[in-house]
Parts: structure tokens; C-alpha cells; sequence
């Protein structure tokens, strides 16, 4: 892959890109889900937004923080590279943009996937975290048993949700799309089929 541009991010400026990072895969079928796609924002003229998926989960950041922006993230699709660090003071990230003329893909149209529809049931899920020696999972389980209908979530898209903030959650219906809100970060996850 060739790439036209490239940015070192640091420090608590990459927290976006870690977000967008966490719903990438690496899987070598289908390009874009390797990368972060950057577009024009609805949210004022000169803001961005980014977003990523591995097709079963989305993560969008609308609009990205405006220092990305000076930093040098423009329109595109974007590799992520981690150089250092998980602590977020000594966080080292690169990103390389794709050339244009060198992708043999488009990102999906993402939007189609965003409900159109008025939550059913809404709720707020602050997150739990696997790795603590005693975990808290009340939040999980008050979240999977007070939705309408049953509905089976992937655990591992809630972790990355992580602990620090109270998610605004937007029910559906069982089969379709569940939101994910804070601040300007959304996550839409959808349910896994139950037989």
C-alpha cells in the first residue's frame, strides 16, 4: 500500500484515534475495514469526522477534535500504527493516508446503518472491565436485562466502551442496530443473531 501523508500523533491528542482504532480488523478481504475513513462533517465547514467498522460494529467520532485537524488529519482513509505506550501521557501514535489513486476500495456507505428510527428504549451503561481483579458487572447486566426483548451482545464491543464515561444507550428492537452516545463519540453495535 502506498501512502501520501504521514502524522505522529501524542499524548491525550490520540484518544480519538484509539477510539476509531478499536472498531478496525485486520481482516486482508475487505480493505477498508483496516482503516480509519475521514470525511467532511455536517457540524461546521471546516470539521471532520472519522469513522470505522469491521462490519459488525461501528465506531464514529462526529466531529474529531479540531488539534487532529491541525496536526495534519485531512480527508481519506487512514493506517494507524501504534509506536508506544497504552498510557495515554505517553501515547505515540502514526498515521499514513492512502493514496487516492492507489485504493482498490471504497469505504461503505456507513449511514445506512445509523437508526432511523426512534429508540424504542433508552437507557445509560457506564461499562465494565474485564481485567480488574474483582469486576463490576452490575452496569453489564442491568443493561442486558431491562432491554425490552432479549438481545445478545458481542461482551468484547462493550469493553471497548471502557469505564470512564456514562454512554446514552438507544434500543430498537432486538434485531437491529443498538447506539452508543458520549460527547461526540457513538458506537453502534449490532446484535448477534439468536437461534
Amino acid at each position: 500500500m502506498k501512502y501520501d501523508k504521514l502524522i505522529l500523533v501524542e499524548n491525550f491528542i490520540a484518544h480519538h484515534i484509539d477510539f476509531l482504532q478499536a472498531a478496525t480488523d485486520d481482516d486482508w478481504t475487505r480493505d477498508f475495514m483496516q482503516y480509519i475513513h475521514v470525511e467532511k462533517s455536517e457540524k461546521g465547514e471546516d470539521k471532520l469526522l472519522g469513522v470505522a467498522t469491521d462490519g459488525r460494529h461501528l465506531h464514529l467520532v462526529d466531529p474529531i477534535a479540531d488539534h487532529l485537524v491541525k496536526y495534519g488529519l485531512s480527508i481519506g482513509d487512514w493506517k494507524v500504527f501504534k509506536i508506544s505506550s497504552r498510557r495515554a501521557s505517553e501515547r505515540k501514535l502514526l498515521l499514513a493516508r492512502v493514496e487516492d489513486e492507489n485504493k482498490n476500495w471504497q469505504f461503505p456507505n456507513w449511514r445506512k446503518i445509523i437508526p432511523a428510527v426512534e429508540a424504542a428504549y433508552s437507557t445509560t451503561f457506564r461499562g465494565f472491565d474485564f481485567n480488574k481483579k474483582r469486576p463490576d458487572y452490575r452496569n453489564l447486566v442491568k443493561l442486558i436485562r431491562d432491554f425490552p426483548d432479549a438481545t445478545t451482545l458481542n461482551l468484547s464491543y462493550l469493553k471497548g466502551l471502557g469505564t470512564d464515561n456514562e454512554w446514552a444507550v438507544e434500543w430498537s428492537g432486538a434485531s437491529k442496530v443498538i447506539k452508543f452516545a458520549y460527547k461526540e463519540q457513538s458506537v453502534f453495535i449490532m446484535p448477534m443473531m439468536m437461534y
